[in-house]
């Protein structure tokens, strides 16, 4: 996990003494869930899809904490599509974020053969191809109270895909 920060906790450290009733009248669950960022982390290959005789997908996710609390990902659950095909996965490691935090989330999961084929097909076919699609939802603690970023998505991703051959050769044979 790459830690580095923001200095959200500087700027917000005047109201934090503040009791928790008056807290959570400023930052309620919606708000709170508004101020926890996340994307496909910007550099290197934030998206990548092998599609070999075991395909599998790795997504590297970045989280920022905007909040002026730390807060705590309890847990997390995702759909990642491509070429019309979802595969899910999920986090259930429990993970604390300090106010203003910059870290990395991490995604692999195994493709079945059916959806790595359609994802080969898809992506051989069709050099106008949008991209992949991100869809999930985190379910975090905050000492304030309990919040979840529900059904945030992230599209047009181009994930850098290889062995995508593998899969349209075994097809012709």
């Amino acid at each position: 996990m790459d830690i580095h920060g923001i200095p959200i906790k500087s700027v917000w450290t005047f109201i934090t003494w503040l009791p928790g009733f008056i807290l959570r009248r400023f930052f309620p669950k919606e708000r709170l869930a508004a101020l926890i960022y996340i994307d496909v982390r910007a550099r290197h290959d934030s998206v990548t899809i092998n599609l070999a005789q075991s395909a599998s997908y790795q997504i590297w996710l970045t989280l920022i904490n905007l909040s002026p609390f730390e807060v705590e990902l309890d847990r997390a659950e995702f759909c990642f599509a491509y070429g019309g095909m979802g595969v899910k996965s999920s986090i259930l490691k429990k993970q604390k974020f300090a106010p203003g935090e910059i870290a990395t989330l991490y995604l692999s999961e195994v493709i079945p053969d059916g959806l790595a084929q359609q994802m080969a097909t898809s992506h051989e076919n069709n050099s106008n191809f949008s991209g992949g699609l991100l869809e999930g939802f985190i379910e975090f603690n905050c000492k304030l109270q309990p919040f979840r970023k529900d059904g945030f998505t992230l599209s047009g991703i181009r994930p850098y895909v290889i062995n995508s051959n593998y899969r349209t050769m075994t097809q012709t044979h």
